[in-house]
């Protein structure tokens, strides 16, 4: 009966395994790789959200046509923000409330984000709380309060210049009377609606495909014909003078308010805002927005030249040569190692904080401070995508000349 029995040979069994180890590495081929199911389902998933978010964009591009006039909005926590005319609060969930960060989409789909400085005793210690008839006086005290307020990131940062001031220059972009009546204008501005709007994203150019890219000739002013936005994944606008820069910050005005560059004290009131945001990012990372991360180390949440990371959204750019080229993100996403890369604008959640993209690295960002330097008196902040954001943090400084425009440098403008 033993000589009866049938069992498995050794040959048998091999070829067994190998058809079997064949199979599994054809499942592993069609679910991985660049044309693989699970690639490829990543992609349509991402390419359904962003759909998604561009159809509930252009919803709210109509509705802010029907807004005429500047109107109050309450959001789900009951916290009121008046919004401009020809803007209205984004429909994206997380986007819609004061708590994480408002966004508010105007008529030619720009995006802004509420930067807010409550009308308190505690803040306006001089002026108090009820002016109701601004005068020189109050201009003043009204300053004066708003930079005590904001003291810590007025010193002198690691690597940067002296804190500079809120005075006119030549170069800046406009006449001294310009200058002063712009600066009222935003004072009494942030005291009455208790703050401003900031650009959600570093400004880009609207058109697909173009690159600023001139090489190494500082010298040349290069032209601004090409669109300016605040949209996200587009090349940022660089080879700006600062002049240049507020030109293209006043196009980008809308509902009747007034867009410039940042005073100082707008880009010091922003620090302060985001001082103790809490910011969570898609992976679960909390990381909390502190003093210590914005005065002496930004490298966590910026785009700098030893800041480590992965881009993994289909719809980002980057640039490893100054932005003469940019190349696309592979299906498997971009590691970014300790070198200097450009990215397009709002490339990844890492780098927002209070759904504010890329403040702190990617391109230094020109401001209307005057320096202490008067042969370098431009003020650029935010430090960029060639230095280090230890040495460089968010509140650096760097005092250029008034024809300085660089591929390290561009704008954010401020709405009010």
């Amino acid at each position: 009966m033993s000589k009866d029995r049938k069992g498995i040979t050794l040959i048998s069994l091999v070829v067994t395994i190998v058809v079997l180890l064949i199979l599994a590495g054809v499942t592993i081929a069609t679910l991985t790789g660049d044309n693989g199911l699970i690639t490829q389902a990543q992609k349509a998933k991402e390419e359904t959200e962003k759909a998604n978010e561009e159809e509930l964009r252009k919803i709210a591009m109509l509705e802010a046509n029907m807004h005429l006039a500047e109107y109050e909005y309450t959001d789900s926590n009951g916290e009121k923000v008046n919004i401009p005319a020809q803007c209205t609060v984004s429909k994206i969930e997380g986007e819609n409330t004061l708590k994480n960060g408002l966004v508010i989409i105007d008529v030619n789909g720009n995006e802004w984000v509420w930067i807010e400085v409550p009308r308190t005793t505690d803040i306006y210690q001089t002026a108090g709380v009820s002016i109701t008839n601004f005068t020189e006086d109050e201009y003043i005290k009204v300053y004066e309060d708003l930079e005590n307020y904001t003291q810590t990131y007025r010193d002198s940062d690691n690597k940067g210049t002296r804190a500079g001031t809120d005075e006119w220059y030549e170069g800046c972009g406009l006449e001294p009377k310009e200058y002063t009546k712009m600066k009222q204008e935003m004072l009494k501005s942030i005291y009455m609606n208790e703050g401003f709007y900031i650009g959600r994203y570093e400004v880009g150019i609207k058109e697909e495909n173009i690159v600023r890219y001139y090489g190494k000739d500082y010298d040349t002013e290069h032209p601004t014909d090409e669109l300016p936005v605040i949209q996200k994944d587009k090349i940022v606008y660089n080879w700006v003078t600062t002049a240049q820069a507020q030109e293209l910050s006043e196009r980008l005005a809308v509902g009747g308010k007034t867009s410039s560059l940042m005073f100082a004290l707008q880009w010091n009131l922003m620090l302060k805002y985001i001082e103790t945001k809490e910011e969570y990012t898609k992976d679960g990372t909390n990381t909390l927005i502190n003093q210590a991360l914005i005065k002496s180390d930004s490298t966590k949440w910026g785009n700098y030249s030893n800041a480590i990371f992965k881009i993994t959204s289909i719809n980002a750019k980057y640039s490893e040569n100054l932005g003469e080229d940019y190349k696309s993100i592979p299906s498997d996403g971009y590691t970014k190692q300790a070198k200097s890369v450009l990215l397009t604008t709002g490339a990844l959640e890492r780098n927002n904080v209070a759904e504010i993209y890329d403040l702190a690295g990617n391109v230094d960002e020109w401001t209307l401070e005057k320096t202490t330097n008067t042969k370098y008196p431009c003020n650029a902040r935010g430090g960029n995508y060639t230095l280090s954001g230890l040495e460089y943090p968010i509140s650096c400084r760097g005092d250029c000349s008034i024809s300085s425009n660089l591929s390290t440098v561009g704008f954010r403008p401020v709405l009010y």
